[in-house]
């Protein structure tokens, strides 16, 4: 399980990391990319507009967009906490 969070200020950096990853999470105004143990972050916010378009050009093919976080110890756990919200 990932336990570090890297923030990365550059997108071409991120851009990297992100090639290497099998998707990219985005939960605004975040974009996460997992590489082996560490999880890298960059904050979208703090980026220029060109710039935001141009990870999202590039990433297209991996970016999720995550609507909603939901903590779970199981799938049945995970059922009752959202039942009636699913779908």
């Amino acid at each position: 399980m990932v336990q570090e969070f890297l923030k990365v200020e550059d997108p071409e950096t991120f851009r990297t990391v992100a090639e290497q990853s099998p998707l990219v999470i985005r939960r605004d105004p975040y974009l996460f990319a997992q590489y082996f143990a560490g999880m890298f972050f960059i904050n979208l916010a703090e980026l220029r507009q060109e710039e935001v378009k141009k990870l999202f050009r590039t990433l297209r093919n991996k970016i999720v967009m995550v609507k909603k976080i939901v903590k779970a110890s199981s799938i049945s756990d995970f059922l009752n906490r959202t039942e009636g919200s699913v779908m």
